[in-house]
């Protein structure tokens, strides 16, 4: 019998980078769906609960986001004192538009 892996191999990368002035940077690249979402919010949860009041969020470089990687991004506008969604792909852009969270999301081309 074949062995079944417990986690499936995540098609997302990202990086948070905190500036020191209560500011950081989440940029991510690929795939962010259901399975990539947990990581990601830990990490981020990390540092907004260590002062972080101002999050930008570079997602140019994703392919592609599910809708619980927009719940994230809502999520993370709610409690940051300022949030920007930074380069989102046309597609995505389209889909923000649509659900009326663009000006809660704060895109930015």
């Amino acid at each position: 019998m074949d062995k079944v892996e417990d986690q499936p191999d995540l098609l997302i990368s990202f990086d948070v980078a905190v500036d020191g002035d209560q500011h950081a940077t989440v940029t991510i690249a690929g795939e962010l769906d259901m399975s990539g979402v947990d990581p990601l919010a830990t990490q981020v949860q990390n540092v907004l609960d260590g002062g972080v009041t101002r999050l930008t969020v570079d997602v140019g470089a994703v392919r592609f986001a599910d809708s619980s990687a927009i719940a994230l991004w809502v999520q993370w506008a709610s409690v940051a004192r300022e949030f920007e969604l930074r380069d989102p792909p046309a597609l995505l852009r389209r889909v923000i538009v649509a659900m009326g969270l663009d000006d809660k999301l704060g895109m930015t081309s």
